[in-house]
C-alpha cells in the first residue's frame, strides 16, 4: 500500500476540522438551554450519527490492526519537526486521536505509535510524560534539538537551563529502553542543559541504544569525564554513532558499530594521530561519514591506516584533504565512495599517486561526485582514471549540457569502461534531450547503459520521453542521494549538492 504522508495528514487534519465544526456541533445551548434528558438524548443522537458517517467512509472501515499500519507508516516517514519555527502544528499522533473515536481507539491503544520522543525545547512537559506512558514498553526514539534562532521572549536561555533538571528527571527512568537518542544543536546559550543531559548519560544504563547523535554546538568546556564515560554503566550496542571530532577520541572500544558519522564542531578536529585509532577503536566499520574539517593536520607520506571491513566513505563540505586520505586509507572492502561537493582541487594529487601505485579500491562499484561549476564536470574523467571499476555514478545536481560533453568526447569510450547505471535527480525535459546523446553513444561503443535512476520528481516531469529510450534501458524510480544519507544531512543536503544555485561558468 502506498499512502502520501501529505494528503493522508491533511484528510486527519479536515476531518478534526470538520468534528469542531458549527454543522457538527449540537444547538447553541448557551442561548436555547435543554433540558438535561433531552441534552443527552441529542448528544446520543449526534454520537451515533457521527460514528456512522466515520464507518461509512473507506478509511472508517478498516480494521485496526491495519489504520495501525498506516498510523504507523505516516508517522515514521514525517521528519522531525523543525521546532526553530516555534510551530504549533500537533505531532501526528495527537492529530489521529483527534479525528473520530475509533481512530482515538486505535491511536491510543497502539504503543509504537508514541515510541518518537521530541523532548526539543519549547517544552511540554504533560505533552512528554503522556508519550512515554503511551509508548508502554517499548523501545523509544528520543530526540533533542536545540534552535538555531533567536530565542524569543516567553522562551529564554534562563528558562530552559532552569527546567534541565525536570527534564532530565522525567526522561532518565526511559532511557533504559532507548534506542535511538540524538541531542544536537546550538548550546551556545545553553550549557547547563548540555551539562546535565551528559550527567544523566553518564548514570544510565542503555542496553538497548543502537543509534546515538551527540552534535552540540557553540559548548566552550565539554564535560571531560562526561565524554570519557559516558557509558560508565555498560556500553550500549550502538551500531550508528554521530559526534563531534572532539568527542571521538575520548569514546570506549565499540566492537558492534558499524557506521560513524564525524562532524567538525566548534572546538577542534581530529588529529591524524587519534584517526589512525578509529579502525582499532572501531573494528567493524562498515561506513565512514566526514563532515568538512573533522581532521586536520599533516598527513604521514608514509604508512597507512587499514580498516578492514569499510564499505562506504563519504566525505561531505569543505575536507580539504581528500587526496590524502584517499592516499593513506587502505580499505580493500570499499564498495561506495561520496564526494560533494566536488571540487578541482580534490582528487589532483591523489591521481598522481595512483599513476605509480598499485590499484587500490579495486572493489569500488559506486561513486557520488557534485561538482561545483559546470565546468567541474570535466573533472569526472579525472574521477574515472582514478577509479576505473566504478559501475554505477550518481550525479545529484548535473548540468546536462556538460555531462553530455564529457560523455560523447574524443575519449568518452574509456570514461568509466565498466558503467551499467546512472542515477540523476532534478531532470526535466531538457536535460533527458541532452542526455539522450550519451546514451546512444554508449551503446554505440558496445557500453551500453543498463539502469537510469530517477528521482520520483523527475520520472513525472519526463514521462513523455521515456518511450524514446532504449528497450534493454530500465528506468527506476528511486532517489540514491537521499537514501544514501537518510536524512542525516537534513538542512544541509541542498548545501553539499550545490543544486540550488545556478553554476558557476
Amino acid at each position: 500500500m502506498t499512502v502520501s504522508l501529505q494528503s493522508f495528514a491533511a484528510h486527519a487534519s479536515h476531518c478534526a476540522t470538520y468534528l469542531d465544526s458549527p454543522s457538527t456541533r449540537s444547538y447553541p445551548f448557551e442561548e436555547n438551554p435543554l433540558p438535561k434528558s433531552k441534552w443527552a438524548r441529542a448528544s446520543d443522537r449526534l454520537y451515533h450519527r457521527l460514528h456512522s458517517m466515520n464507518q461509512a467512509r473507506p478509511i472508517g472501515s478498516l480494521p485496526p490492526e491495519i489504520l495501525c499500519q498506516i498510523f504507523e507508516f505516516a508517522n515514521y516517514s514525517q521528519p522531525v519537526v523543525d521546532r526553530r519555527s516555534h510551530s504549533h502544528q500537533s505531532p501526528l499522533p495527537i492529530t489521529f486521536s483527534q479525528v473520530s473515536a475509533y481512530w482515538r481507539e486505535v491511536a491510543l491503544e497502539d504503543p509504537l505509535l508514541w515510541t518518537h520522543v521530541d523532548v526539543s525545547p519549547p517544552w511540554s512537559f504533560n505533552g512528554i510524560c503522556m508519550a512515554l506512558s503511551r509508548a508502554k514498553a517499548c523501545p523509544l526514539s528520543i530526540n533533542l534539538t536545540v534552535p538555531n534562532t533567536a530565542f524569543g521572549n516567553s522562551l529564554t536561555p534562563t528558562v530552559i537551563n532552569s527546567c534541565a533538571n525536570v527534564l532530565c528527571d522525567i526522561i532518565a527512568p526511559h532511557l533504559p529502553r532507548c534506542r535511538k537518542l540524538v541531542i544536537k544543536g546550538d548550546f551556545c546559550q545553553l550549557e547547563p542543559l548540555f551539562v546535565s543531559l551528559m550527567k544523566t548519560l553518564h548514570n544510565s544504563v542503555m542496553p538497548l541504544l543502537e543509534h546515538l547523535v551527540i552534535q552540540p554546538t557553540g559548548v566552550r568546556h565539554l564535560a571531560t569525564e562526561a565524554e570519557a564515560h559516558s557509558f560508565v554503566q555498560g556500553v550500549p550496542p550502538l551500531s550508528h554513532l554521530r559526534v563531534t571530532s572532539a568527542m571521538a577520541p575520548n569514546l570506549p572500544r565499540l566492537d558492534k558499530l558499524t557506521s560513524l558519522y564525524l562532524t567538525a564542531g566548534d572546538r577542534r578536529a581530529l588529529s591524524i594521530t587519534d584517526f589512525s585509532t578509529l579502525s582499532i577503536s572501531f573494528p567493524h566499520l562498515e561506513t565512514l561519514v566526514i563532515y568538512d574539517d573533522a581532521i586536520s593536520g599533516t598527513w604521514p607520506q608514509e604508512g597507512t591506516i587499514i580498516f578492514p571491513t569499510l564499505h562506504s566513505l563519504q566525505i561531505y563540505g569543505s575536507f580539504m584533504s581528500v587526496s590524502d586520505l584517499l592516499r593513506v586509507v587502505e580499505a580493500p572492502l570499499l564498495e561506495d565512495l561520496v564526494i560533494a561537493p566536488f571540487a578541482t582541487s580534490d582528487l589532483t594529487e591523489y591521481r598522481q599517486y595512483a599513476s605509480y601505485s598499485p590499484t587500490k579500491f579495486e572493489a569500488l562499484k559506486s561513486i557520488t561526485l557534485s561538482p561545483v561549476s559546470s565546468s567541474g564536470f570535466a573533472l569526472l574523467v579525472e574521477a574515472a582514471e582514478c577509479f576505473p571499476t566504478v559501475e554505477l555514478v550518481m550525479i545529484p545536481n548535473i548540468h546536462a549540457e556538460s555531462f553530455r560533453d564529457v560523455f560523447t568526447g574524443e575519449n568518452a569510450e574509456i570514461v568509466w569502461p565498466r558503467l551499467k547505471a546512472l542515477a540523476l535527480r532534478n531532470i526535466d525535459c531538457m536535460s533527458m534531450a541532452r542526455l539522450l546523446p550519451v546514451i546512444a553513444f554508449r551503446e554505440a561503443a558496445g557500453r551500453p547503459l543498463q539502469t537510469l535512476y530517477l528521482d520520483p520528481n523527475s520520472i513525472q516531469r519526463v514521462s513523455s520521453m521515456l518511450p524514446s529510450l532504449p528497450p534493454t534501458l530500465d528506468v527506476l524510480e528511486r532517489d540514491i542521494w537521499s537514501n544514501l544519507h537518510d536524512g542525516d544531512l537534513g538542512d544541509a543536503a541542498a548545501h553539499f549538492v550545490g543544486n540550488d544555485f545556478d553554476f558557476i561558468p
